[in-house]
């Protein structure tokens, strides 16, 4: 499994994290601020259903809509890349490293958005997570053309092992045993930070509920 020309679909799929934290983090943090207007902060904190339950059903609904903002990404990509993207042999790495980058981008979204008081604070802090993010881990700029201290910062950043296993996707029809080893290492990173952002989510809700 040499290396072989991209496919104009690696581009499509590298760009994906720009979507997800750009949306989602706007999304987040306008029905977060919703909900801590008026009454509802009040009768939620009140209510017999405990703020840990409240949050995971809270990220279980927006796991429903991030589902479908990543069947819509996918979606896009069979449309515009047909049969080449379909018949892709690396399909399901894709397919499954796009759905852990949006686990990650929800998470996180949704843990920024807890904090944001305003439209304006959200607006810069948006931008700041969703384009600071995507400069320094490869969205924009090949990770081959980046500088070696820049990735070294990049690594403590979940986009950066998404775009690691689409880089070794688009070098390879297939994968071997090592290659694969390196995707499974990179795909299991993004899922501990998914894991780490849902406890922060929690920590953070149990923290307001007793303060």
């Amino acid at each position: 499994s040499g290396n072989v020309g991209a496919p104009g679909y690696l581009y499509y799929f590298r760009y994906l994290p720009y979507l997800f934290l750009g949306v989602f983090c706007y999304v987040m943090g306008y029905i977060l601020m919703a909900f801590r207007q008026g009454d509802i902060q009040r009768r939620m904190e009140a209510s017999a259903v405990s703020m840990k339950r409240q949050s995971l059903e809270g990220l279980l609904a927006m796991g429903v809509m991030g589902i479908t903002l990543w069947g819509i990404g996918i979606a896009g990509a069979g449309i515009m890349y047909g049969k080449k993207f379909c018949q892709s042999g690396n399909l399901g790495y894709y397919l499954a490293n796009s759905l852990l980058m949006m686990a990650v981008a929800l998470s996180l979204s949704y843990l920024v958005g807890m904090f944001m008081k305003n439209s304006n604070m959200l607006s810069g802090v948006a931008n700041v997570i969703s384009l600071g993010m995507c400069f320094l881990c490869g969205v924009f700029v090949p990770m081959s053309v980046m500088d070696q201290k820049v990735l070294k910062v990049s690594r403590f950043l979940p986009v950066y092992w998404y775009e690691q296993v689409n880089e070794i996707l688009s070098r390879h029809h297939s994968l071997t045993p090592e290659l694969l080893g390196k995707v499974q290492i990179s795909m299991g990173i993004e899922v501990l930070f998914a894991a780490m952002f849902v406890c922060l989510i929690l920590v953070v809700s149990r923290y307001r509920k007793e303060g």
